[in-house]
């Protein structure tokens, strides 16, 4: 049985996983109990932690980790935290929290940082191309101060063999019906490696996760970076790639576009304006890859992430409409 066949039954998602922490839990309610102190507080979202802001003087985010994530892993983004203190990027400074620098809560790690009031900045060109300029200021501040580097995280697909990893399991737990999406996904995957071969990526410390929702606009018009739980060095056409690909997943009608319509070019001049250094001419040929291996990615672990066919095959068609813009993204 090779490892996208069926078996009887399907795969139970690996330990470390883990639900988002839920502030209903009595070990989680308790701590946000004991850093509020009496002050009111709310649960102000994240896909993977629990960040709970606390109406403190001055008010204080609370953030219990996923499982998954490891003391010497937060311990360093909070180094690398404070020193981006250092440089022109707005980062949240890290607060202690019963004491110390971090706290166990159960078989999650929890630790404070300030809250930085601001505004999301609306969806639209405009701020997409301010976006991508502070893309190139923070990579320049992240070379600045990079070292020592964190541990590194999590990451299920750095390589292809991890990808095709994720691809069998994905259709081991979704069963027979995922097998049309599947072979989408081999066949995408072995065109993406031929395609790597040979090329030379800059790799470099990169936030990871760069978007609208992780951004934020304060009083004076500067801007702040919020959530760097994926920092790490990698390609750094990985995060061009990613905040290209939330931005046509955002959807069209003034939120967004749909693939086929984002048009890059205006928002690499615009990286390229504040960025260590210009694109390649390598990267250049990778781009059309490393858009469509974002989504390919969120195809291939939808067996992790839901229950969800139509999430894979919805990212598998995102991931085959840059494939097809291969001979445009790449001149």
């Amino acid at each position: 049985m090779t490892g996208i066949e069926a078996s009887t039954s399907p795969p139970a998602l690996p330990r470390w996983f883990g639900p988002r922490a839920s502030a209903d839990d009595p070990a989680a309610s308790a701590l946000i109990a004991l850093v509020a102190r009496g002050a009111g507080w709310a649960d102000i979202g994240g896909a993977f932690n629990l960040n709970v802001r606390i109406d403190a003087e001055p008010p204080v985010v609370l953030r219990i980790h996923r499982p998954w994530v490891r003391r010497g892993r937060v311990a360093g983004l909070r180094r690398l935290r404070e020193r981006l203190q250092e440089t022109q990027v707005r980062v949240a400074r890290p607060s202690r929290i019963a004491g110390g620098d971090l706290l166990r809560v159960a078989d999650r790690w929890a630790e404070i940082e300030e809250f930085v009031g601001h505004v999301q900045p609306p969806a639209g060109e405009a701020s997409y191309v301010r976006l991508f300029e502070e893309l190139g200021r923070f990579h320049t501040a992240l070379k600045a101060v990079w070292e020592p580097g964190p541990p590194e995280p999590l990451d299920d697909h750095r390589t292809f063999g991890q990808l095709r990893y994720s691809v069998g399991f994905t259709r081991r737990r979704l069963g027979p019906g995922s097998e049309p999406v599947v072979r989408r996904m081999q066949q995408l995957t072995g065109e993406l490696s031929k395609l790597r071969k040979g090329l030379e990526l800059p790799c470099a410390p990169i936030h990871g996760d760069y978007k609208l929702s992780n951004a934020g606009e304060l009083s004076d018009g500067s801007w702040a970076t919020f959530d760097l739980d994926f920092a790490r060095v990698r390609e750094r056409l990985y995060d061009i790639a990613g905040s290209l690909n939330h931005i046509a997943r955002s959807g069209p009608d003034g939120v967004g576009r749909p693939v086929e319509l984002l048009e890059p070019r205006r928002l690499l001049a615009a990286y390229e304006r504040t960025a260590p250094e210009p694109l390649t001419p390598d990267e250049r040929r990778w781009l059309p890859g490393a858009l469509a291996l974002i989504p390919l990615h969120w195809a291939a672990t939808a067996g992790l992430a839901s229950d969800s066919i139509h999430q894979a095959e919805s990212a598998m068609t995102a991931a085959e409409t840059w494939w097809s813009r291969r001979a445009e993204l790449s001149s």
